[in-house]
């Protein structure tokens, strides 16, 4: 992974919203990793001054739980289909968002579910809920898929760095075990 730095061209006094630093802030993230994402290299990214950042996002924090919004509101929530097809369509969307972030699913773990990310644990837990399951089922169904989808993310991250092995396809057969086995314990069979 190349760590290279991008500048922007330098914005016109006032000229950065939210908007830009959004953009700039995943596409650095992207780039460099979580943990290399700090308000000064963001600013560079973005051709402004740090101290202008201040003005969206009030400190390191604050820029973390924008990014995971941002990572979170770009996953698409399926409409069509059955639970367990709109489940596993949702798990595997959120699966490549969070991929193209390297340290996101780490970052997740370690932020409080707000915004986006109680959203859609929500969406998630709702779709699960058509199963019919009993809600301590449910509860646990959701957590089995959960810790599946971040520590196939951070998989993903640790066997790129290596340069080996295909995780998507690792974590897509994890995903179908899970649902099949979830499957096959329902009460109703």
């Amino acid at each position: 992974m190349a760590r290279t730095r991008r500048t922007a061209s330098v914005l016109p006094y006032g000229a950065l919203d939210r908007e830009h630093l959004i953009k700039h802030l995943l596409e650095l993230a992207r780039r460099v990793g979580v943990d290399n994402v700090t308000m000064r290299t963001l600013a560079e990214e973005a051709g402004t001054s740090a101290s202008s950042l201040y003005y969206h996002v009030k400190d390191k924090a604050a820029l973390l739980d924008l990014l995971v919004d941002s990572v979170l509101q770009s996953i698409e929530v399926p409409a069509d289909g059955d639970w367990e097809q709109r489940i596993s369509e949702l798990y595997d969307n959120a699966w490549r968002a969070m991929v193209a972030v390297p340290g996101i699913a780490a970052l997740i773990q370690q932020r409080p579910l707000i915004g986006t990310a109680h959203a859609m644990d929500r969406a998630a837990k709702q779709i699960l809920a058509e199963s019919g399951w009993a809600p301590a089922d449910l509860e646990a169904a959701h957590a089995v898929l959960y810790i599946h989808l971040l520590g196939s993310v951070q998989l993903e991250h640790h066997l790129s760095r290596a340069g080996a092995g295909d995780s998507q396809q690792l974590f897509q057969h994890g995903l179908q075990v899970i649902l099949t086995g979830l499957r096959h314990s329902h009460p109703s069979h």
